[in-house]
């Protein structure tokens, strides 16, 4: 049993520390799955941000680019309308074909043509046009003839130029200047061609995508000065009074100003110097002009549902996370809790074991010294030969008569043997005594050891009851503690001598019954009743006088037979004796 109760504490002590290994684990995994969830959505997030931005950003460029050659169509059809005028200018016709093309065009706010001078000569929206000097303007400058056949940096498809923003002094409208070099018209003076393009409309485009406060869609020339974009630049100058004409110059900002350090097709993400937004953007040039669109999304826009997601998310690990804690907590305690009842177990099992222990030496004393009682008669008769014998030796020394010596030497001999057997029964009754209680069970045969303790279970008798023994040999072994075996026999032998107080017959027989050896001590004591015979092997239950016993006999004999893996059978009535037997399993062979 104390094997069992070990087992069980070290499978407790095992269970111990996995639930400790468990209780980590109820922190670690959710938090860790928790951390892989709220990444792996938050990168999704970016991932589709930056994929929308490429996206619109390449519809963007295509209708700036279609607005662009809408532009070029446009200055086309005035070199053929100049073209059919074979030469001959006038302003007046001008103007109306100007004024007829600007109303046809929602997004132009004016159309002028300026001469190889740089002077103003017609214009869609005065008549007659002030001749106002523009060739020092850039768009003028950047458009010029000799460039035309290789393209400044600034020149896209057909010469086309696109200028800085300007305030027009006719709409009162931030306007974007469209430019491009009058081309080869035979018999007509070359110049530029320029086309005042309403910024408003790229941005209500722009507005119409729906995009958030924070998110951002700009217009940028190559040279990086931002020609429109959402929302607005923050703060405008206001116009030169000086300026003579219809439109006035504009500061406005570069790309690298906000942020944006070189331009290419491409996705960026940075954090902008002027209101310290961060932006995914992808960038997108517009086919064959020197102008990029930009579309930008706000990181933190992007990622509002991530974050509000995560928040839901956190409060379910949070959650998730203090139930199993609370569950792996209890089953800790719970483990604790049984592997300390185990150990109280284990350690009151032990104490058990060792009063157990205590208390079969005790009762074995006690048998031993019923036995001595029993025996002491025999001690004095041993000891009586030897000094009579030594005497009568002693008295034919002394006559020293010379045929006496043979004499002498036969009372020395029967002294000698009285004293042998008196050595050989005390050596028995040491050896009994004073046998380990710890010895393991281990094979024996049950005749040779009835009859190897025979001498001192009828030393125990007494010279009043005759032991007969009835042992065959050739019977299977049995697996015990011979130790225990011996001093059940001495137990039963005993009590068998205490229920025939004037003498009688013990009979103890070996024999099989099936898988079983029955080792039967039988009487022919006064016998017992019913009521007694249910109580015999109840602790320190006796029917013997006060002093004379313990109760404790008939109690372990049935509990060797029990941990033995047989049992204690009695039977026994009244003035017909008791029969105990010793049930025990035969050993495999």
């Amino acid at each position: 049993m104390l094997g069992g109760l070990g087992g069980s504490f070290r499978h407790a002590r095992s269970a111990t520390g996995l639930l400790r290994l468990l209780l980590v684990l109820s922190l670690i995994v959710p938090s860790a799955v928790f951390a892989f969830v709220t990444l792996q959505g938050r990168a999704l997030l970016l991932d589709n941000a930056t994929n929308r931005t490429t996206r619109m950003a390449e519809l963007l460029a295509q209708q700036a680019a279609a607005t662009f050659d809408g532009y070029n169509v446009a200055f086309s059809r005035i070199e053929e309308h100049l073209l059919h005028t074979e030469g001959q200018f006038q302003e007046k016709m001008l103007h109306e074909y100007l004024s007829d093309l600007d109303r046809d065009m929602r997004s132009v706010d004016s159309i002028a043509v300026i001469d190889e001078k740089g002077a103003a000569v017609a214009h869609s929206r005065y008549f007659p046009v002030p001749r106002t000097y523009l060739g020092d303007r850039e768009y003028i400058q950047n458009a010029t003839p000799a460039t035309r056949d290789r393209p400044g940096p600034l020149q896209g498809r057909d010469g086309l130029v696109i200028g800085l923003p300007v305030k027009s002094r006719i709409s009162g409208k931030v306007v974007l200047l469209a430019s491009r070099a009058r081309h080869e018209i035979p018999g007509a003076a070359n110049g530029t061609l320029v086309m005042a393009i309403s910024q408003q409309y790229f941005e209500e485009f722009y507005r119409t995508l729906a995009l958030t406060k924070s998110d951002r869609v700009a217009l940028i020339r190559a040279d990086t000065r931002v020609l429109a974009q959402i929302p607005a630049a923050p703060g405008r100058p206001s116009i030169d009074p000086e300026q003579m004409g219809s439109l006035g110059p504009i500061t406005t900002a570069t790309a690298s100003e906000i942020g944006i350090r070189q331009l290419t097709d491409g996705t960026i993400d940075y954090v902008s110097p002027i209101d310290g937004a961060r932006r995914i953007s992808g960038f997108r040039k517009v086919d064959d002009y020197p102008v990029y669109v930009e579309v930008g999304f706000s990181v933190d826009n992007v990622l509002a549902p991530w974050r509000s997601q995560a928040l839901i998310n956190l409060v379910i690990t949070a959650i998730a996370t203090l139930l199993l804690f609370s569950v792996a907590r209890m089953a800790l305690v719970k483990s604790r809790d049984e592997a300390a009842m185990q150990s109280r177990l284990l350690a009151e099992e032990h104490q058990r074991l060792e009063a157990e222990s205590a208390l079969r030496q005790a009762q074995k004393m006690e048998a031993l010294g019923q036995l001595t009682g029993g025996i002491a008669h025999d001690f004095n008769n041993m000891l009586n030969i030897i000094l009579v014998n030594l005497e009568l030796a002693a008295k034919r020394l002394t006559d020293r008569r010379p045929d006496d010596l043979e004499r002498v030497d036969g009372y020395v001999k029967g002294a000698t043997q009285g004293a042998e057997r008196g050595v050989a029964l005390t050596r028995r009754l040491l050896a009994f005594a004073h046998r380990k209680e710890d010895e393991d069970p281990v094979v024996v045969q049950p005749s040779d050891l009835v009859v190897g303790v025979l001498d001192l279970l009828g030393q125990a008798a007494g010279s009043k009851v005759r032991i007969t023994l009835d042992a065959p040999r050739g019977l299977r072994p049995i697996r015990v503690d011979p130790n225990e075996l011996e001093t059940a026999l001495l137990n039963l032998v005993v009590n068998a001598r205490d229920a025939m107080s004037e003498g009688g017959r013990i009979q103890i027989s070996v024999r099989e019954e099936g898988r079983m050896v029955v080792l039967s001590v039988k009487d022919t004591g006064h016998g017992m009743d019913a009521e007694m015979l249910k109580r015999a092997t109840e602790p320190f239950f006796t029917t013997k006088e006060s002093g004379k016993g313990s109760g404790l006999g008939l109690s372990m004999v049935e509990r060797f037979a029990t941990q033995s893996g047989g049992s204690l059978r009695l039977d026994s009535q009244p003035g017909a004796g008791t029969t105990a037997e010793i049930r025990l399993p035969a050993a495999s062979t």
